[in-house]
């Protein structure tokens, strides 16, 4: 089934029953919020400091490719294209890809290195989120796809680029774990 027939029939839900429709605002603009609680559970572990170097730059990485990818290709989005109302505002901007995709999927990508139970966590936001901006009509399932993909790569390659900084990393660490900021590594401390 190609994209746009997914996108129409997943779209088709909207205005159906107004307590899906609640459930669909909640998921597409607020759910994202979410992802504060897999980022606090990724930043208690033992690569967490990495981990959030990672998530943070490759959201800031993804946000910046997409803005470019925007900017050169300004893909309409569902609601402009087909001329109707979506289930809450927003701007007529380009709809490739999605900025809450590139942010979780930055966070999906960086915790995969670190702590995978929070990358399936994510993932599942993640799912939930995109479902959301395309039954909202604010989004195809490509841009939603791209997005998460865009994010999760920014955020490895950023965690690779830091494997110079490791002995830097290492010693903010043991600073935040002096000021309580971070959990002390098991051992340290103990006399």
């Amino acid at each position: 089934m190609p994209q746009a027939s997914v996108s129409s029939a997943l779209h088709d839900l909207a205005g159906r029953s107004a307590a899906l429709d609640d459930v669909v605002r909640f998921a597409a603009e607020y759910l994202i919020y979410a992802a504060l609680i897999v980022a606090l559970a990724v930043w208690l572990r033992p690569q967490g400091l990495r981990a959030g170097v990672a998530a943070a730059g490759g959201a800031l990485l993804g946000l910046g490719a997409g803005t470019l990818i925007g900017d050169a290709w300004d893909r309409p989005r569902p609601f402009v294209a087909g001329h109707f109302a979506p289930l809450f505002a927003h701007a007529n901007d380009a709809s490739f890809p999605s900025d809450h995709l590139l942010v979780l999927g930055a966070l999906a990508g960086a915790a995969w290195l670190a702590w995978r139970p929070a990358a399936m966590a994510t993932a599942v936001l993640a799912l939930a989120v995109a479902v959301g901006r395309v039954i909202a009509g604010v989004h195809y399932v490509g841009d939603v796809a791209g997005g998460f993909v865009i994010g999760a790569a920014a955020a490895m390659l950023v965690w690779l680029a830091l494997t110079p900084l490791l002995p830097l990393l290492g010693r903010v660490d043991r600073g935040l774990q002096g000021l309580h900021l971070r959990p002390q590594a098991p051992g340290v401390g103990a006399r």
